[in-house]
């Protein structure tokens, strides 16, 4: 079955610059409900497990995870990122350029070319629902640690964000959109999702979500991405984007007016596997 989560197509516009991925990694630093950051509780917890010497993070986007690794694995440990998309790598190329211990490839999980039993950890974050072939992906990741290595990969709940998602279900309906609910997490969720691993992986859960002051933040992130969710990509033009942006303005706008904020429900979280040593 095609998915558009994991068409190329979609992809290349999600991720074919880093604007909207930073908006939406900046609302989760200011705005999180979750008690710790997903990345510090996760790498901390790894450090207990595996003190590594060699990191792979596939699907590294603007590198969300890097400043944890350097904070608890230190400065000398060897950091590798790679990323299908052109923008998110020169991106991270440039944030990394003054750190000799790390290295940026634009490289597809399907298409990695790294020897078995590489890395002592090995992470994909939030990026596993767009892969087309989850079980392959994994059994790749897994086949690059060497014995007694991590493999780490946070994601969702099956649920995100269910109020985001009814007010755009009504926005896009209203414009009369041709609309195909999203999938990511029928695809991949920390729910439905054990299965795809080479063995049963561990995993830790933190109900949270988002919190959005002002309404401005609010569309800031609903227009950075999740205004096209369901919507065919011959419909995303500027136009529509705004016409969007002025719906979902118009139906939330209580929120900000009777309760000074609105607050968005999720749980995320991270499934984890240690090889045999």
């Amino acid at each position: 079955m095609s998915h558009q989560f994991s068409d190329p197509a979609f992809l290349r516009e999600a991720y074919g610059t880093e604007e909207g991925l930073t908006i939406r990694i900046e609302a989760q630093k200011r705005y999180n409900l979750q008690p710790r950051n997903i990345f510090d509780l996760m790498t901390e917890h790894a450090m207990t497990l595996v003190r590594p010497q060699s990191i792979l993070d596939i699907g590294a986007g603007t590198g969300a995870w890097y400043p944890w690794i350097r904070q608890y694995a230190g400065t000398f440990c060897q950091y590798e990122a790679v990323d299908q998309a052109p923008a998110m790598v020169t991106y991270l190329e440039t944030k990394l350029q003054s750190d000799p211990f790390s290295k940026v490839s634009t490289a597809d999980v399907a298409t990695l070319s790294y020897a078995p039993e590489s890395f002592d950890w090995v992470g994909m974050h939030f990026m596993l629902y767009h892969v087309p072939n989850i079980a392959g992906a994994l059994k790749t990741a897994w086949q690059l640690l060497r014995p007694g290595g991590l493999l780490l990969t946070a994601t969702n709940g099956a649920k995100s964000y269910p109020e985001m998602i009814q007010y755009h279900e009504t926005a896009v309906k209203t414009l009369s959109l041709p609309y195909t609910p999203d999938i990511r997490g029928d695809r991949f969720s920390l729910q439905n999702s054990a299965d795809f691993f080479p063995r049963p992986p561990q995993k830790v859960e933190m109900v949270g979500g988002l919190r959005f002051p002002t309404l401005a933040a609010y569309l800031a992130y609903y227009g950075s991405g999740f205004c096209w969710s369901g919507v065919p990509l011959q419909y995303h033009r500027p136009e529509i984007r705004s016409q969007l942006l002025e719906i979902m303005a118009e139906l939330v706008r209580v929120h900000f007016e009777n309760d000074g904020c609105l607050t968005l429900s999720q749980t995320s979280g991270y499934f984890w596997i240690q090889k045999d040593s």
